[in-house]
C-alpha cells in the first residue's frame, strides 16, 4: 500500500525516480505499527485453521 501511495505522489509531484519521492516521505511511528500490524493480520491463517508443522506465531 505504501508503494501505490509513493507511486502516486510521485506522479503528482513529477518525479522522474522513486528515490527522489522516498526522500520526502516520513512515516512516523504509529503508521508504522499499523502498516505492521496489517501485514500480521493478512499473513497469519484465519482463525481456527491449523498452522504447518514447524511454523511460529509472532504477534508484534
Amino acid at each position: 500500500m505504501i508503494d501505490m501511495m509513493a507511486a502516486g505522489l510521485r506522479k503528482i509531484a513529477g518525479h522522474g525516480s522513486p528515490a527522489t519521492t522516498q526522500r520526502y516521505l516520513h512515516p512516523d511511528l504509529r503508521s508504522i505499527t499499523e502498516a505492521g500490524r496489517s501485514l500480521s493480520a493478512r499473513l497469519s491463517p484465519a482463525p481456527g485453521l491449523p498452522q504447518p508443522p514447524g511454523t511460529t506465531r509472532r504477534v508484534l
